[in-house]
C-alpha cells in the first residue's frame, strides 16, 4: 500500500490549510472567556455529562476541532491520545470537537484511528463558528478560570504547558530578557536552479512529492515514475516487455509558470534514459463500477465547500470535504489497487467518509453500500490503457 498513497501524500498539507465556507464571527483573544460550548451529543464522556462549563469547572480544557477528512488532525492523534493517558488522574479534560454525524465518526474510530477524551459532536456547526475555527486541526487550551489560554497547533501542545495550567500559571514561561550579542551575518545560500533534472539509481524507499513546477522522488520504480510522468493510475499502465527491478531517484524542477512543462519534460527524460516508448490502446477488463441503487437514494453528505479539496487516502480509508464523485473514484481505485469507474451520473461534490476492512476483500463492497449508499459491483468495460515498452536498459557505465 505504501505506493498507492504517494500521489496523495503532499495533498493532505493542503488539507492543513482548508477555509471553511461560513460567515466571519470575531476572533478569539487570550484572555477571553471561553464561548459555550454546545454539542448535539458528547460521546465517550460519563453517563448524564452534556458537556457544559458548569460541569468542567475548575478544569483545565483541551478543545481539539478536527474532521475525518483531515490529514494532519490524524497524524496528530497519537500525541493527544498520549496526553490524555498522562493527565487522566489530573483535572485536565481533553475534548475533540467535529461538525460531522456520529455514523461518520463511529465509522473512523472502528477502522481508522482511535481518540481518546470526550468527542464532541457539532453537527449544526455553532461550535465551528463561534470559536472561530477557520483551518483545522485546532487547538484551544480553556484555563481553571474558564478563559482562553492559548490558541495552538495540537503537536505543539505538551505536557509542560498542561502541567504550568493546572498550576494556575499561563501555558508559555515569559520570554527570556537576555538580549544575545550580534553574531556575523551568515552567507547567503547558492541561488536555486532554474530548471532541474536528475535520474539516477537509489535503494528503495517511500519519499515522493509532486506540486506547482516541482517533482522528487527517491526509490521508485520506472512503473511508478511512467505513471506520475504520463498523469496514468498505476492500474491502467501496462509494461509491454519486463522492465528493470532497480529503484530510482528522480528530481525535476521548472519554474513555477512554466508548471505545465513538468510533465513533458519527465517524458522525455524517462525517453532518453530508457528509450521508453507508450501507445493508448483499449482493452476489455474487469474494474469495480460504483453506481447508485435502483432505488437512487444515497447516504452522500452535499459539501456546503463551494470548491473541491485534497482527499485523504490511506489503507482501508478515503475521506474527502468537497469532493465530486469523479475524483472519490479515482482515489479510491489508486488505493484499492483496482480500476474503479464512476456510473452513479452525480454531479456536485460531497463530503465521503468511506472506511473498510482491508483485511477482508468483501468488506469495501459492504462499506460503500452501508456508508454511502452506493453499490460497487465488478464488471468488465473497456477501458484505456496506457501500454510502454524500455527499448534499452540504461547504461551503468
Amino acid at each position: 500500500m505504501r505506493r498507492k498513497s504517494f500521489l496523495l501524500i503532499f495533498l493532505l498539507f493542503f488539507a492543513w490549510l482548508w477555509m471553511c465556507a461560513q460567515e466571519k464571527s470575531s476572533p478569539l483573544k487570550v484572555g477571553d472567556p471561553a464561548p459555550p460550548l454546545h454539542f448535539e451529543k458528547l460521546m465517550q464522556a460519563p453517563k448524564g455529562f452534556q458537556g457544559t462549563w458548569d460541569e468542567l469547572k475548575d478544569k483545565v480544557v483541551v478543545l481539539e476541532f478536527w474532521g475525518t477528512w483531515c490529514g494532519p488532525c490524524r497524524d496528530a492523534m497519537p500525541h493527544l491520545n498520549e496526553l490524555v493517558e498522562h493527565f487522566k488522574n489530573k483535572p485536565a479534560q481533553f475534548i475533540s470537537v467535529t461538525d460531522e454525524e456520529e455514523w461518520r465518526v463511529k465509522n473512523f474510530l472502528k477502522f481508522a484511528a482511535p481518540i481518546s477524551g470526550w468527542i464532541g459532536l457539532d453537527t449544526d456547526g455553532v461550535m465551528i463558528k463561534t470559536y472561530n475555527v477557520w483551518g483545522r486541526p485546532h487547538t484551544v487550551l480553556v484555563d481553571l478560570q474558564g478563559k482562553i489560554a492559548a490558541l495552538i497547533y495540537p503537536t505543539s501542545l505538551n505536557a509542560s504547558i498542561l502541567e504550568r495550567m493546572l498550576s494556575g500559571l499561563p501555558p508559555f514561561p515569559p520570554p527570556d530578557q537576555n538580549i544575545p550579542s550580534a553574531s556575523p551575518p551568515k552567507e547567503a545560500p547558492p541561488a536555486q536552479p532554474l530548471v532541474e533534472l536528475l535520474i539516477r539509481p537509489a535503494k528503495p524507499s517511500s519519499s515522493m512529492s509532486m506540486a506547482g513546477g516541482k517533482f522528487k522522488a527517491r526509490g521508485m520504480k520506472l512503473h511508478e515514475i511512467v505513471s506520475h510522468a504520463y498523469g496514468v493510475s498505476p492500474v491502467r499502465l501496462v509494461a509491454a516487455n519486463p522492465q528493470p527491478d532497480e529503484t530510482y531517484e528522480i528530481i525535476a524542477n521548472v519554474p513555477y509558470e512554466q508548471r505545465e512543462l513538468l510533465r513533458p519534460m519527465l517524458q522525455q527524460a524517462l525517453t532518453a534514459a530508457f528509450g521508453l516508448k507508450v501507445r493508448r490502446e483499449t482493452r476489455e477488463m474487469d474494474g469495480l463500477i460504483l453506481s447508485l441503487p435502483k432505488t437512487g437514494a444515497h447516504r452522500l453528505r452535499v459539501s456546503a465547500n463551494k470548491t473541491d479539496m485534497p482527499i485523504l487516502s490511506d489503507a482501508g480509508l478515503v475521506a474527502s470535504l468537497g469532493a465530486p464523485i469523479s475524483q472519490f473514484t479515482s482515489v479510491l481505485e489508486n488505493t484499492l489497487g483496482q480500476i474503479v469507474l464512476d456510473e452513479t451520473h452525480l454531479e456536485g461534490l460531497y463530503d465521503i467518509s468511506l472506511y473498510w476492512d482491508t483485511k477482508d476483500s468483501k468488506s469495501i463492497r459492504e462499506a460503500v453500500s452501508t456508508q454511502l449508499g452506493l453499490e460497487l459491483k465488478e464488471e468488465k468495460r473497456p477501458i484505456e490503457v496506457l501500454v510502454y515498452e524500455t527499448a534499452a536498459l540504461p547504461s551503468k557505465k
